[in-house]
């Protein structure tokens, strides 16, 4: 039995330098400068709702891929966590130090906290099992039970980031907010209108029609904020009076462009969601062509949903760094 083991070991390491070296077409990769990360972003492991596939499979083959470790090397030699979880640090720091300065990756510490969780599983696994630990039984139960808390730890941490990335808090007004620069109306009496076949009834806010046709206004929303959302259109009495011209809505966080909004003749609704999380400062610009002095643009039921309490909390965690 210890033959095969250290036979998967060597199989396994083999498996991993083709991968961080070879794998992925890096031989063909070329960048100009050394590339790394050393500002932990979370973990890097999440459930495959709402995610790409490739994206998913990735960190999901960053974390299993390094479970065996976590199995074998304690199996062959006898060492206490604290010992065994310190030397996997160091020799996956060291491998991403080479990939970066190889140019063949970049060091990424989100790597190196996936990479070592994979090999905590492993570890766990394999103490659990007391008995016939150098059998095929023994080791067959050491693969149930690495399985198992695999599952178990991707479901955690999947959860965890779950909240994090996509559950809000409180879901907040934008016309309670105080303008930072420049001036807003919002009509006080929400008042309805027709817009294609559909008659808009607001329900939270309502920009007015009597902006003027260029108004730029800002917010400072000091990062409490993760999505904004709302609709917007040209009103039926707008569009058969406005012809040919053209309307554009634009947010600007923090000085940069994140999203456009251009409307023409269209008669329906639109609706817009807008990932702001970090944003200290956000700002909207309205633009028409049209030759009357106020917009063509309408929008209501603008809202932005607050950071929830994990959120802050990792907020507050990256400004320390």
């Amino acid at each position: 039995m210890r033959k095969i083991l250290i036979l998967l070991l060597v199989l396994c390491t083999a498996a991993t330098f083709y991968f961080l070296f070879v794998g992925f077409d890096r031989s063909s990769i070329s960048y100009q400068s050394m590339r790394y990360s050393l500002i932990p972003e979370g973990i890097p492991l999440h459930l495959p709702v709402g995610r790409e596939f490739r994206i998913w499979f990735f960190e999901l083959g960053n974390f299993i891929v390094f479970i065996p470790f976590g199995i074998i090397i304690p199996l062959l030699f006898r060492c206490s966590f604290i010992r065994f979880i310190s030397c996997f640090i160091l020799c996956i720091t060291i491998l991403e130090t080479i990939q970066m300065i190889s140019r063949l990756g970049a060091f990424d510490i989100d790597d190196i906290i996936i990479n070592t969780l994979g090999a905590a599983v492993g570890y766990w696994s394999q103490r659990i099992v007391t008995h016939h630990r150098d059998t095929w039984k023994g080791i067959f139960r050491i693969a149930l039970i690495a399985v198992v808390m695999s599952i178990a730890t991707i479901g955690v941490v999947g959860g965890i980031n779950y909240y994090l990335n996509q559950a809000g808090g409180e879901i907040v007004a934008l016309n309670k907010l105080p303008v930072k620069d420049g001036t807003v109306l919002w009509d006080e009496e929400l008042t309805r209108f027709s817009a294609g076949q559909t008659e808009v009834e607001p329900l939270i806010n309502l920009y007015s029609p009597k902006n003027a046709k260029l108004n730029t206004f800002s917010y400072h929303l000091n990062g409490n904020y993760t999505k904004l959302r709302g609709d917007v259109v040209v009103p039926n009495d707008v569009i058969y009076g406005a012809g040919n011209s053209r309307n554009e809505i634009i947010f600007i966080a923090d000085g940069t462009e994140i999203y456009s909004l251009s409307l023409g003749g269209e008669h329906q609704p639109d609706s817009f969601q807008i990932p702001i999380q970090g944003v200290s400062e956000l700002t909207i610009s309205f633009y028409s062509t049209n030759s009357d002095s106020s917009t063509n643009i309408v929008m209501w039921d603008v809202t932005l949903t607050e950071v929830n309490t994990g959120q802050k909390i990792m907020n507050l965690i990256k400004s320390l760094f």
